[in-house]
């Protein structure tokens, strides 16, 4: 995947899609499978904002029974067995459990599990079970719920890095045709008339730009949407409702996946085990701040660790490592409280509703159904251009697939001389991609080199990422190629040596390095502002 402005001015695509989100990703990959001229472009870099910011779970969603949501949940338990079968080094089957303890948890849940069991019926998947009160707590001995009585045991699914499955998807686009380019701020959408015919484009790290022309349009880019169509035409209404929803990275708490209820407002919520942590989340309240500075605030914090505290009472605020924040483009009523609106996507041809041809938007939709979005705007790209050409990604595995096996990764340390846990960590980063991490390795003693003292990590991973997979910043590799900045230090123990290692690859002057530095110090700073919010 290079990273290449050149004859940018000068080509016509088919498509262009604005978003490197999970959905704008997706949908260039199946444009470009298809044999579409796509042009994928990102802000800032792909999974950087909704994407990488979620629970990481690909699930049919349990609450959305309690909406009536019938056909998203279904969609979504189809495509949770997609991933498995395409993504299988990134998805992986997560038990969970849910507590029961209330009168109306009694009454309900046993009809709901039952529905949520039918409507996966052709899951590869344990059904559900019920559990009695000794056998939790077997399970979770952590686990301190007044007047519990049992629990429910079931199944969905999880993706640790949500961020390596969208670039994955990112990568599989380029493999098969398309150009795809982050750090790439459209600055004004090309219009002549009520035709939409392309995109001016600026590379933001070098200032340089572009005009992009292309026959389609496709606006997928998640909270900045209504940003996006404001371009289109300053009279537009906003489609998108924006939430915020925050989690909590504390130690782990749990083994399986732990379903809890708020006493204060009845929301559902998880604690999830997530790389030897726990995940606590998520909140969902209406935002309407800069989208690039979202972070979790006090009064967030104080909400997710006393409502938690009714079930793990040993979780207090001074356990916390971090929090994330991120931001849902939701499009759904505007009149409902904001957990109600429907996770439902929506896809908006604006020659239909404003009669300007050429321009298409999405909006919602959740990291599990992608896939379909994609297809299904894929689709409707493919009548406006008149062209015929069958989707092929529910079969086609992303680039790392498949999982590497436990025997293969003990034959590949003996034989590289890298430690088993460092050859581990690389196989679940990069699936079968793996070897190419290794072969560098092998290059020098430098490349063996870990990032810092706490983490497997290794310097050959930081070449690979910037000659492979564009990685361009601190921030793109230490949170977005990597997990190094997701740890409890947030790679803060890595940021001198990963920033020496990409400033002689990529060519950084001394002042572009200690930049580099100063905006990854921003960027995680806010995943501690609570602590003086």
């Amino acid at each position: 995947m290079k990273r290449d402005f050149s004859g940018l001015d000068s080509e016509e695509f088919d498509l262009i899609v604005i978003g490197g989100g999970i959905i704008g990703c997706g949908i260039a990959r199946d444009a470009a499978m298809r044999g579409i001229n796509t042009l994928l472009l990102e802000k800032e870099d792909f999974s950087y904002g909704t994407t990488s910011r979620s629970s990481r779970l690909i699930h049919g969603g349990l609450r959305y029974l309690r909406q009536l949501e019938f056909g998203l949940v279904r969609q979504d338990m189809r495509e949770r067995e997609v991933l498995l079968r395409t993504a299988p080094h990134l998805v992986h089957p997560l038990p969970f459990i849910i507590p029961v303890a209330r009168a109306v948890d009694r009454a309900a849940l046993p009809i709901g599990m039952l529905l949520y069991d039918i409507l996966s019926f052709d899951k590869s998947m344990p059904w559900h079970h019920r559990l009695s009160k000794r056998e939790t707590l077997e399970l979770e001995p952590g686990l301190d719920i007044k007047g519990l009585t049992g629990s429910y045991l079931y199944y969905d699914c999880q993706v640790p890095l949500a961020e390596r499955l969208c670039l994955e998807t990112a990568l599989s686009a380029a493999e098969n045709g398309a150009r795809v380019l982050n750090h790439a701020r459209i600055i004004n959408i090309l219009k002549k008339g009520d035709k939409v015919y392309g995109v001016e484009v600026q590379d933001t790290l070098s200032g340089e730009k572009y005009q992009a022309k292309g026959k389609l349009v496709v606006n997928a880019a998640g909270p900045w949407v209504d940003t996006i169509a404001q371009m289109l035409s300053k009279g537009l209404k906003p489609m998108i409702r924006r939430t915020k929803g925050i989690h909590l990275l504390v130690p782990q708490l749990s083994r399986h996946a732990v379903v809890c209820f708020a006493h204060s407002d009845r929301r559902l919520f998880f604690v999830i085990p997530w790389q030897g942590y726990s995940l606590v989340g998520t909140t969902d309240t209406d935002y309407s701040g800069d989208c690039d500075t979202v972070h979790a605030e006090a009064a967030d914090v104080a909400y997710l660790v006393s409502e938690a505290q009714r079930t793990f009472p040993s979780i207090n605020k001074d356990d916390i490592w971090y929090t994330t924040a991120g931001i849902r483009a939701l499009a759904g009523d505007q009149s409902k409280k904001a957990s109600d609106i429907s996770r439902a996507h929506k896809i908006v041809d604006h020659e239909q509703k404003h009669g300007i041809s050429g321009f298409i938007s999405v909006l919602g939709g959740k990291i599990t159904g992608y896939r379909a979005i994609a297809e299904e705007v894929v689709d409707l790209i493919c009548r406006k251009l008149r062209l015929k050409a069958v989707c092929r990604t529910a079969e086609t595995p992303l680039p790392g697939a498949p999982k590497v096996t436990e025997e293969r990764i003990k034959q590949v340390a003996q034989e590289s001389g890298l430690t088993i846990e460092t050859v581990a960590h690389l196989a679940a980063l990069y699936g079968s991609r793996f070897l190419k991490i290794v072969s560098l390795a092998a290059s020098s003693e430098q490349a063996r080199q870990r990032i810092c003292p706490h983490c497997p990590d290794i310097l050959a991973q930081v070449e690979y990422s910037v000659k492979e997979e564009a990685a361009l910043t601190l921030s793109d590799f230490l949170l977005r190629r990597s997990d190094v900045g997701l740890a409890p230090c947030q790679g803060l123990d890595a940021v001198e040596t990963v920033a020496r290692e990409m400033a002689r690859l990529i060519g950084w002057s001394r002042e572009e390095e200690q930049k580099q530095r100063e905006l990854y110090h921003q960027q995680i700073a806010l995943n501690l502002l609570f602590k003086v919010g």
